[in-house]
């Protein structure tokens, strides 16, 4: 049985399956692919060609010191069809040949896969719990991001202790830049994907009547559209995302009967919020050392940073008063809130978290480069340990605060507050 099971194991794992996905919905490699990367194995001491061999396994568009950590999705929609019109207008320049080893054959594929993979990263994040607290409810927004800490940071450090990498290109076309230094088993975007939208449905379902099997049917279906996207991007194999997807359902069954208490206890606890920040350094040093760098680390301190800015908010907002106990038990009925209302203090409310992140990494990187000696306009000087933990952390830290408690002031302030009687407590 448990060699069946490891060669079922060892079959999920090959790269071969990950490219016959893509090549099935559009993406395929160029032509003189297979020419160019032997003419660089030739070539491997001449670091001035735009395809990099980097440790036989990972064939990269760009350079390292051009790529941009930062980027998001959009980002690579757009710079995907620049590369794109470039290749229609210059077929026979021989660099646009050697900057793009693959080409889009159905955008429709491109953009739908791309937009289910940023339900998994950053701009999701930084879209769902403001909307939520915000607009829906402050009680399950909350113990979401609890349970959401706890895995994505479990998730993450498995993944960079056990340093199984992505999978191999050749096969594998791999159209993601940022992570592509990541390892890649399990695939923690399969266990966002497979704890959030599981985490929203039960914590609803303990508090408003609604049926059960279509928020499963829901979940479901945006656990497999996120899944999917990251086998079409390149970045995992079917292995890496089934084991992340029973990852995720693992840690929920354990962590989850205790979600209320750690809740309760934020809410009570007038100290939470110094132990919230310190138990959230003491993570970030305790985070397994990396082998090479790459954004494993920083990701795990911006969630680290949002989940315990968001909680330590919340103890901030019971603490003066401003958390209202519902007058009757639930379960309670979904009233639909004023969508014109949820536009304005979604429009202010980004505006002002967008200033927040501006002005706070600004600032932090400024003054830990100088502590240290550093040139904060260095790309290179977000890398080291010591100043990527403050300038993520503090950062995020301050948007989650932003959030759950200097937003919904805001809103209570100019008359444009949603009605709290009975979604926070």
């Amino acid at each position: 049985m448990w060699n069946s099971l490891r060669s079922y194991a060892t079959w999920l794992h090959e790269p071969e399956h990950v490219a016959g996905f893509q090549h099935y919905f559009g993406v395929l490699p160029k032509s003189n692919r297979i020419e160019t990367l032997n003419a660089n194995n030739l070539n491997k001491n001449n670091n001035n060609n735009n395809i990099i061999n980097d440790d036989d396994y990972d064939y990269k568009r760009i350079p390292d010191e051009k790529r941009n950590f930062d980027s998001n999705v959009l980002d690579e929609c757009i710079e995907e069809r620049k590369h794109s019109a470039n290749q229609t207008q210059n077929q026979n320049k021989e660099k646009n040949s050697l900057e793009l080893d693959y080409k889009i054959t159905s955008w429709f594929w491109y953009y739908f896969f791309q937009f289910g993979a940023a339900l998994g990263n950053e701009i999701f994040y930084i879209l769902f719990f403001p909307t939520w607290i915000w607009n829906v409810d402050g009680a399950v927004a909350r113990k979401i991001s609890i349970l959401w800490a706890f895995f994505m940071y479990i998730g993450q450090a498995t993944k960079d202790i056990l340093a199984i990498p992505r999978p191999s290109s050749p096969p594998v076309l791999k159209l993601e830049k940022r992570y592509v230094e990541e390892y890649g088993f399990p695939s923690t975007h399969a266990m966002f994907a497979a704890g959030i939208p599981l985490s929203l449905v039960l914590l609803s379902l303990q508090r408003y009547d609604f049926n059960m099997w279509i928020g499963l049917a829901a979940a479901a279906i945006v656990c497999v559209w996120v899944c999917l996207s990251r086998i079409y991007l390149g970045m995992h194999t079917f292995l890496d995302i089934i084991a992340g997807t029973i990852y995720a359902l693992i840690l929920i069954f354990i962590m989850f009967p205790y979600v209320d208490s750690i809740d309760n206890f934020q809410l009570t606890h007038s100290f939470a919020p110094i132990l919230n920040f310190s138990i959230g350094i003491l993570l970030i040093k305790c985070y397994p050392s990396l082998k090479l760098w790459s954004t494993a680390r920083s990701d795990t301190t911006v969630i680290l940073g949002s989940a315990f800015g968001l909680c330590s908010a919340t103890t901030a907002m019971h603490q003066i008063g401003l958390l209202e106990k519902p007058l009757t038990p639930p379960l309670y009925s979904i009233i639909a809130p004023n969508l014109g209302l949820c536009i304005v203090r979604t429009i202010l409310g980004m505006i002002f978290i967008y200033a927040t992140r501006q002005i706070v990494k600004t600032v932090v990187l400024r003054v830990t480069c100088s502590i240290y000696g550093l040139d904060w306009k260095n790309p290179e000087s977000k890398r080291l340990a010591k100043v990527e933990m403050p300038y993520y952390y503090l950062t995020y830290f301050a948007i989650g605060f932003n959030i759950s408690f200097t937003c919904p002031l805001f809103f209570r302030a100019i008359g444009i507050n949603r009605d709290y009687s009975y979604t926070e407590l």
